[in-house]
């Protein structure tokens, strides 16, 4: 039903699902969830018996039956071949799913996750042996020298901008001569150049180039040469000019991108699929200043759709870099709808010497990374100083890193894979850390609240007057009754940090900051190994972390111990604690004895 009550249409009677696989079975042709063509994988040319490939292949189907990208594809499918192919190299060949041992794939997958990620599919093919199958589902952990986060090292401010100004510096080259050609072309269309002018042979090839996609070439045989009328028009700049009169080349689409991402912090595969503005809040203007951009994020999973809203507010702005790769992009657009192959995707352009098969989107594979890495390679040719690390991935992080606000993911995101990750981050907020970590300790040091008695020795009476309690209050603290991990709890139902008449549900640490918590001399060696715990825990944590979670407590245990003990005794103290009583510390470390 649909949202007013009326039946959604249903498909015509006797409706199939097109087949994914051919015939064959060596064949696959996906589409996404909302019914787009995500290309046409073909095993056939692969070694290999046949009925061996089959299997593979079906499982590689059934695996992908969820994925909305060809990109997902393309990488499992070169995956997959490189398997075939070393699978008929092996001494035995590999030649059917039952030898696919699990010693085989770990000699096979190795340490490259690329391969690893293949036994989602080999596990799915019918005959992989169960032993092999276990061992493909059980998670494998890296070597601990492997294990822990990379840090990152963003450009600096300078540096970004100098990546931008020279992506917006061919972004504008570009415009300008799409704009210039397409003038020539309107005012031909319009018969505002007589037949005889110099412009007119210009306007006419460029109506074809814009009606085709392509130049007028012969047709005999291999040759395929555009016409020579073509050159002279042109003036003999060459195939790879002309067909970019109306269209940007490659490197200006990677321009494009890295502009984009400079400047909104995308990420690549949202890049690729992004389609252009279909809504403007202030669309009454001739020209709107406010672009709305939808954003799809695949692996987000439901939280994949977002927008991005881009003001123009003139050069130097994201909503002026986009509104100039819209012109630069906007007659090859046109052109594609003319043809028959529409699109709405922001960036396109010509991708090759050919014909108008190589005037296309970028969604695909990796064409939009080696746009970019053709683009930094021809700048740097030109003279163009830029910084090293000029990618998709580095640029991504370093307008994270700088924005100082999160861009098309959360904040949680944010803060942990790229300022606590970043180390011109970590290292200009040290001293904001060691603020707060002295703060912290300041604190900690003036609300230690705990009330210690050294001595109890069955002695009620001398714990009532020196903790200040009920005198059954003290004959259950001697009597071991009212025992904490940490120490004993003289009122249970009065927290210094919960409800009145309540019970306490705050963590245990707080007892040191609570009237109600009172030690005795049988609870220092736990208080002794709490505090070694927590030393051990500071160098398992990053700065920021300590500061928020673990700083003031570790502060108020500290200047507890440094009231009530030693420095000597100490090492004495934490040999003293029992088994048990460490298991109940790390237990509460690990919050699992929170309520």
């Amino acid at each position: 039903m649909s949202g007013r009550g009326r039946r959604a249409a249903l498909p015509p009677a006797g409706h199939r699902k097109a087949p994914v696989l051919d015939a064959d079975g060596l064949v696959i042709r996906p589409v996404s969830g909302a019914g787009v063509p995500l290309g046409v994988w073909d095993f056939r040319d692969s070694p290999g018996p046949v009925d061996f490939r089959r299997a593979l292949v079906a499982a590689l189907a059934e695996q992908g039956q969820g994925w909305d990208s060809a990109a997902t594809y393309g990488s499992n499918v070169g995956t997959l071949r490189l398997f075939f192919k070393d699978a008929a190299a092996a001494e035995p060949p590999i030649t059917t799913t039952s030898q696919i041992t699990a010693e085989w794939w770990k000699q096979w997958t190795g340490d490259l996750h690329i391969r690893r990620v293949l036994a989602a599919v080999v596990r799915r093919a019918r005959g992989v042996p169960e032993t092999t199958r276990s061992f493909m589902e059980t998670p494998r952990r890296r070597p601990p020298a492997r294990r822990g986060t990379r840090r990152k090292q963003a450009h600096t401010r300078e540096e970004l901008k100098a990546i931008r100004d020279a992506a917006a510096a061919t972004v504008r080259a570009g415009r300008l001569r799409v704009a210039a050609n397409t003038a020539v072309l309107e005012r031909w269309r319009a018969g505002a150049i007589a037949p005889g002018d110099g412009e007119w042979a210009v306007g006419e090839v460029l109506d074809m180039l814009a009606r085709s996609g392509d130049l007028p070439r012969y047709h005999s045989g291999n040759d395929r040469s555009v016409v020579a009328y073509v050159e002279r028009v042109f003036g003999f700049e060459g195939n790879a000019a002309s067909l970019t009169r109306l269209f940007p080349t490659v490197r200006e689409v990677g321009a494009a991108a890295v502009l984009l991402i400079a400047y909104e912090a995308w990420n690549l595969s949202v890049l690729k699929v992004m389609d252009v503005p279909s809504w403007w809040p202030n669309a009454d203007r001739e020209d709107p200043a406010v672009h709305q951009v939808a954003t799809d994020k695949a692996r987000r999973g439901r939280r994949r759709h977002a927008s991005n809203t881009l003001v123009d507010v003139g050069e130097g702005s994201s909503g002026r870099a986009l509104h100039h790769v819209l012109e630069l992009t906007g007659q090859a657009r046109t052109t594609l709808g003319l043809i028959g192959r529409p699109t709405s995707k922001l960036l396109v352009g010509h991708r090759g010497l050919g014909g108008a098969e190589n005037l296309r989107d970028y969604a695909t594979s990796n064409v939009l990374s080696g746009a970019i890495r053709r683009w930094q390679r021809k700048a740097r040719e030109a003279g163009v100083v830029l910084p090293d690390r000029v990618n998709a991935q580095a640029l991504r992080h370093s307008a994270q890193a700088h924005h100082g606000r999160a861009r098309n993911n959360t904040q949680d995101t944010h803060e942990r894979d790229y300022q606590l990750l970043d180390e011109e981050v970590r290292n200009t907020s040290r001293g904001a850390v060691e603020l707060g970590l002295a703060q912290a300790v300041r604190s900690a040091r003036e609300t230690v609240a705990m009330r210690m008695v050294d001595q109890v020795d069955g002695d009620a009476e001398l714990v009532a007057k020196e903790a200040e309690v009920d005198i059954e209050v003290a004959r259950r603290i001697v009597a071991d009754r009212l025992r904490t991990p940490v120490a004993s709890c003289a009122d249970f139902l009065h927290s210094d940090h919960g409800v009145a008449g309540t019970p306490c549900s705050v963590s245990f640490l707080l007892c040191f900051a609570c009237r109600n918590a009172v030690a005795t001399g049988r609870d220092l060696p736990r208080i002794a190994y709490l505090h070694q715990a927590l030393e051990s825990l500071r160098s398992a944590v990053t700065p920021a972390v300590w500061a928020a979670d673990w700083a003031a407590h570790h502060a108020r245990i500290g200047d507890f111990l440094a009231t009530y003990t030693t420095t000597d005794s100490r090492p004495r103290l934490v040999a003293a604690a029992a088994e048990r009583d460490r298991e109940l510390i790390h237990r509460m470390l690990e919050r699992r004895l929170d309520p």
